[in-house]
């Protein structure tokens, strides 16, 4: 069975890995985080197109059926460079099409928040989507909570007291929900809830995008699963930087240990 490619720069893409597997259970992944150059939010939108387009094809090279940008600064900034270099035979998802098309389902109309990383938010396509489906958007940028969250100062005073910084202000007064525009904001999600007006609901795309993948061409889950030495389902996990951090990460998310590979991405190529 050819496996599910899902990339982001580093452990915030694995929330959305952990939905895609609870979803297929036995279906083998692939999640490559490219640990040398996170995050990718505070990148120019030529090195998040270089980096993505380079982890696409390496996916690609590994016979993906099918590729998850599970990262709103890569969504946003190189979507139409990974399609490309995905090829025709590839479907690709990201995580804000799904994530724009929910939230215009429940809340047209209404008032919506995102927050997300300098790239994510200044590229602009949270805010011209959700407009275009009838939403009034307020939009607002929280640079410093990935890089926190990615070494690992998600519980605790660091991550509350960005929270407080960014989120206690009236600039959340009067919006129905707030989108979690960065894949690694859902491991504070609680935190977040606590500090926003009452009613307000949190949208993260983690089980959007699952559903997205379930849109698929069955005949990509129907083969017989490739299982490991441990009969389960075959998963890798790929690093263009090892670190100790990923791999806590990972072995929170899915509960088991996991054995990173390494695989330096070439830098002789221009952005």
């Amino acid at each position: 069975m050819r496996p599910i490619g899902i990339f982001d720069s580093g452990i915030g893409g694995l929330t959305v890995a952990r939905a895609i597997s609870q979803r297929f259970p036995n279906h083998p992944l692939i999640y490559f985080g490219d640990t040398a150059h996170l995050p990718f939010g505070e990148k120019s939108p030529e090195l998040i197109r270089h980096y993505a387009t380079r982890i696409t094809k390496e996916l690609v090279k590994k016979d993906c059926a099918a590729i998850v940008v599970a990262c709103n600064s890569a969504s946003s900034n190189a979507l139409d460079e990974v399609r490309m270099a995905a090829g025709h035979s590839v479907p690709v998802i990201d995580v804000i099409y799904p994530v724009v098309e929910s939230v215009s389902r429940e809340f047209v109309g209404d008032v919506v928040g995102v927050i997300g990383t300098r790239a994510t938010i200044d590229s602009g396509w949270y805010q011209r989507l959700l407009a275009e489906k009838g939403c009034t958007v307020k939009s607002k940028v929280t640079p410093l909570l990935a890089s926190a969250i990615e070494e690992g100062f998600h519980e605790g005073r660091i991550s509350t007291a960005l929270i407080e910084e960014y989120l206690t202000d009236d600039f959340y007064e009067g919006i129905t929900a707030l989108v979690l525009g960065c894949t690694h904001y859902p491991l504070i999600s609680d935190q977040i809830q606590r500090v926003l007006p009452p009613g307000v609901k949190i949208v993260d795309s983690a089980e959007v995008v699952a559903d997205e993948l379930n849109q698929l061409d069955p005949a990509i889950f129907s083969e017989v699963v490739e299982l490991d030495a441990t009969h389960r389902p075959l998963r890798r996990f790929i690093v263009s930087d090892l670190t100790q951090s990923f791999q806590r990460g990972a072995e929170r998310f899915f509960g088991s240990p996991v054995i990173l590979e390494e695989l330096k991405l070439s830098e002789h190529e221009g952005p």
